[in-house]
């Protein structure tokens, strides 16, 4: 039976096609796989193709498939989707070929079609004195980085991003990727090793077509179900497209536990999804036990459940909970608090202030119980210290009151009386429970689960991270945790060495091909973030440099002022309109729960919903849950973790509100003022990156001065 190969960018053109001919795609596909000689597939061959392997197949009478057919077996590649007169201008100047330093197929222009075509700013007026920057590189470096032999002379002019990003549509995406990354100031060593290490070791081409660089932009759709999907608009790419640096993370056996860092879009919780399927499926070393699978939001869990039950993820196997309510139920199941316990913060509880407040009431001390309730939580707790004594010798990193041994005696003093009116109550802290389950689990060698997984990391501190470290023997494939250090925005120590994980080289990795934002969206939401350091989680600064989106996009994100909120509500409806009811054909229309409207705090959502009410717009609001499910989404910033969306507007936003400062602002010394402001930009970087399309920022009076990176 013919095998039909999918080429990544096909992918993106039948999304651009209408349903009327979206919906015929499956059923040619199956028909070409059938028998590709058939006469209703009509496979021609086109004299004035560059490539003469290169067919055009008939979807109907209108509508192309480009067909790349072998010159013996059975393996043919499906490469573009269009209008007759459109596909055959695409293919016209195609070269289909097989690398051999990247062990991959590879799709690109004819280099002396490339001189015809190619922008004026990708051109380079070149003199003989003139240094170019990829003189530094050799012929066969630029070839073991994926660059085709024959586009040499045509890279060469190139000098920095801009000329590079103007050839994008004319180079292979792995050599466009890798070239991007030499720009942007990667060393070439690293870059080969990472496709060396995306490379198979078998020494036939048919079995190299399995290596990771091939698979990450070729693969064969053949599943019904995928299918389905397909035809539904349901499927989403990376469910199929594995990029190398993706595939070898979840497909490895790894010596240890694995840190995975990377911006926002780059598929970090991709992978996370993938290794879990992988470690299902493989049964790695599992021992016969479950899987944790676990992040610190329940609107990012409640997402996650979706994706693994769309991924056939078997829940008996993995266990997907966020970590908050995965310790409330095991502490209560193992009788280490009572079944009818009670968490202190908790929605409809007490807060641990208010117990504070109570011991006050009868205990006379200097200290107060903003003081008191801080000390306890980000140095006791944080530590885990369990006696007075370990208290008096530990380290009081972040808090900037200086306090004597007496002090501390007067302090653990106090807390005990806290406990017992905790105790008395039924009240627990939240990370007193992890301490308490951490405790259970660190003294006993039968722990729970074979392997644990966890998503957005950088919302977890050091607490969480002891517990998980408890939760699995220390072995091959035991952590694999992901996040972006750069959004984060909840003020937690985390820092994995303390905690008690120890990554090591090649175990920790950093994802840097953004497949979420355009280009020019990611750009501007890291221009919210450029001047501030980040922690890596382990003591150093973590890079904001070497991310790239391979979508360079149309529309440029806008920042716009209104003088009334009238006038900014009115944008809103006019712009909703165009996107999801415009007449033109020149505008992709979105269905509602493609677009979602979002401010920094659910009272900025008071005003949109009435406005949408009052025209009749079906809304669903995310931080409640509630609403129309086939409505606009509407969403506080820190609701959108997480989410991706193709249109996004972050209304209501200008200096009042961003940063969205507390009354007490003004008394805070000035680290804990950058700290807080550090956190809102954080905040807005998430917020913006949920944009895959378009993204508005809107708001009334003055601008934001957080604001910088769009017009």
């Amino acid at each position: 039976m013919t095998k039909l190969i999918m080429y990544d960018k096909c992918w993106d053109a039948f999304f651009k096609l209408p349903k009327t001919i979206q919906k015929k795609v499956p059923d040619f596909m199956k028909k070409f796989r059938s028998d590709s000689k058939s006469a209703g597939i009509h496979l021609e061959p086109i004299s004035t193709f560059k490539d003469k392997n290169l067919r055009t197949a008939r979807i109907n009478k209108q509508y192309r498939a480009i067909i790349r057919v072998p010159n013996s077996g059975s393996i043919y590649h499906l490469l573009w989707i269009d209008n007759h007169d459109e596909a055959m201008a695409w293919a016209s100047n195609k070269i289909f070929d097989w690398n051999d330093n990247t062990q991959s197929y590879q799709v690109f222009t004819a280099p002396e079609s490339i001189e015809q075509e190619k922008p004026k700013e990708g051109v380079i007026a070149i003199k003989k004195a003139t240094s170019l920057f990829l003189d530094s590189y050799t012929d066969k470096q630029l070839e073991r980085i994926g660059v085709p032999s024959v586009l040499l002379p045509s890279i060469r002019p190139i000098n920095d991003l801009n000329a590079l990003e103007a050839m994008e549509s004319f180079l292979p995406i792995d050599a466009f990727e890798n070239l991007f990354f030499l720009f942007d100031g990667m060393n070439i060593d690293q870059i080969i090793f990472e496709v060396e290490e995306g490379k198979t070791k078998a020494l036939q081409q048919e079995e190299q077509v399995q290596s990771a660089n091939n698979q990450r932009s070729f693969f064969e759709l053949t599943d019904d179900s995928l299918l389905n999907e397909m035809l539904e608009g349901t499927l989403q790419k990376w469910k199929i497209f594995l990029h190398p640096s993706q595939r070898t993370l979840v497909e490895g056996n790894l010596k240890g536990s694995m840190k995975v860092t990377g911006g926002a879009g780059t598929g970090k919780t991709v992978a996370a999804l993938h290794r879990a399927k992988y470690l299902q499926d493989n049964n790695l070393g599992r021992d016969g036990k479950p899987i944790f699978f676990t992040t610190y939001t329940n609107a990012l869990t409640t997402n996650l459940k979706k994706e693994l039950v769309g991924m056939k993820i078997d829940k008996s196997i993995v266990h997907l909970q966020n970590i908050d309510g995965f310790v409330l139920e095991r502490t209560k199941e193992l009788g280490i608090i009572p079944t009818k316990g009670r968490v202190l913060d908790f929605p409809g509880s007490k807060t641990s202030l208010e117990i504070w407040e109570e011991v006050l009431d009868f205990e006379l001390t200097e200290f107060d119980s903003d003081f008191l309730d801080k000390e306890y939580k980000e140095v006791i707790l944080y530590l885990n210290l369990k006696t007075d004594k370990t208290y008096f010798k530990a380290p009081r990193k972040g808090r900037k009151r200086r306090i004597s041994r007496k002090d501390k005696m007067e302090i653990w003093r106090l807390l005990e009386v806290y406990q017992e009116k905790k105790k008395a109550q039924n009240y627990y802290n939240q990370g007193e429970l992890h301490n308490l389950l951490y405790d259970h689990y660190q003294a006993i060698e039968d722990k729970p689960f074979g392997h644990v997984l966890a998503d957005e990391i950088q919302d977890f501190s050091n607490i969480e991270l002891r517990l998980l470290r408890s939760l699995v023997k220390e072995k091959p494939n035991d952590l694999f945790l992901v996040g972006d250090p750069l959004q984060k925005i909840y003020k937690r120590q985390l820092n994995f060495s303390k905690a008690g994980i120890h990554i090591r080289g090649r175990r920790s990795r950093r994802l840097k091909i953004n497949y979420r934002t355009t280009e020019k969206i990611r750009k501007a939401a890291i221009s919210i973030i450029k001047n501030i350091p980040f922690d890596n989680f382990d003591g150093e600064e973590e890079s904001k440099n070497g991310y790239v989106s391979l979508v360079q996009g149309k529309q440029r994100p806008q920042y716009l002022i209104f003088p009334t909120k009238e006038a900014e509500l009115a944008f809103l409806y006019e712009k909703l309109e165009e996107l999801a009811f415009a007449s033109d054909t020149a505008i992709a229309k979105l269905n509602l729960p493609e677009i979602c409207i979002a401010t920094r705090t659910r009272n900025g959502l008071k005003d949109i919903k009435s406005y949408l009410h009052q025209h009749k717009l079906p809304y669903f609001d995310i931080p409640q849950g509630k609403g129309d499910v086939k409505g606009i989404r509407l969403s506080t910033f820190h609701s959108l973790k997480g989410l991706e969306f193709k249109a996004v507007f972050l209304a209501d936003v200008q200096k009042r509100t961003v940063p969205s400062r507390p009354y007490a602002f003004k008394e805070w010394d000035a680290a804990t003022q950058q700290a807080f402001d550090r956190r809102e930009r954080s905040l807005v970087y998430v917020a913006m990156s949920r944009a895959i399309q378009v993204l508005f920022v809107s708001g009334v009076g003055e601008r934001s001065l957080m604001i910088e990176g769009l017009n």
